[in-house]
């Protein structure tokens, strides 16, 4: 009787009578070519990469502790040199505060203010503002809309705050002007008097006013309503 031989695949000895291997099931007529065993690759570890980050981490910030620490040097010695630092500021500030805070005054005072900066530094959000007559006598007016003439109480049907105003001569009309306050300005307009209305505002040409029409008017102006003058202060 023959000896076994090795199953080419699984290497289990099998009878040479034996058309299968009893083990893995490899046909004896037509082997398969044993099975070559291949190894393993070895696992990569992040240990290196991890490394080289924590350096990479640990270099930007000696490098952001080295830029801080001379950005402070530099101020510190330029504050003993007798220079301003700028440590409690966003960027460079002049070493003479003085030189800005009289720049203002400055260019205030160098130049006359135009009607539109004028009639904004009159109003200042105040809504109030009073008519000084030159007998002495004060008209405050407000929101409200106010109306001037010689007539005891106003003639119109829409309620007003009425100032009764006379001249020795006759020349305020019984309804002579309508006036009030918008936006924090004053407003003046001429109801149609006979004498007319005129605007005297500091630094410029006395204005006539047309009838119907509103003029915003800053404070200080004079307002002449016939003969009777009033200040708006």
């Amino acid at each position: 009787m023959a000896p076994p031989e090795e199953c080419s695949r699984c290497g289990k000895l099998v009878v040479r009578t034996s058309l299968f291997c009893p083990q893995c099931g490899q046909s004896r007529v037509n082997p398969l070519p044993k099975q070559v065993a291949v190894e393993p690759e070895p696992p990569v570890t992040e240990e290196p990469a991890a490394e080289h980050e924590s350096e990479s981490e640990e270099e930007q910030k000696r490098s952001t502790l080295s830029r801080t620490t001379d950005w402070i040097i530099k101020n510190i010695t330029r504050v003993g040199q007798g220079g301003q630092s700028s440590v409690d500021g966003d960027g460079p500030q002049d070493d003479n505060p003085k030189a800005e805070e009289s720049s203002e005054p400055q260019r205030a005072g160098g130049r006359t203010s135009s009607w539109p900066e004028r009639l904004q530094q009159s109003s200042r959000a105040q809504t109030r503002f009073v008519l000084h007559a030159t007998d002495g006598r004060q008209f405050t007016l407000g929101e409200a809309l106010s109306g001037i003439g010689s007539a005891e109480s106003a003639p119109e049907v829409d309620e007003m705050v009425w100032i009764s105003l006379t001249a020795p001569d006759n020349s305020v009309d019984a309804f002579h002007v309508r006036c009030g306050v918008e936006d924090g300005l004053f407003w003046i307009e001429d109801a149609d008097s006979i004498m007319g209305t005129v605007i005297s505002e500091p630094g410029r040409a006395p204005l006539q006013c047309i009838p119907f029409e509103r003029y915003f008017v800053v404070r200080g102006s004079d307002l002449q309503l016939g003969s009777v003058v009033l200040t708006l202060q």
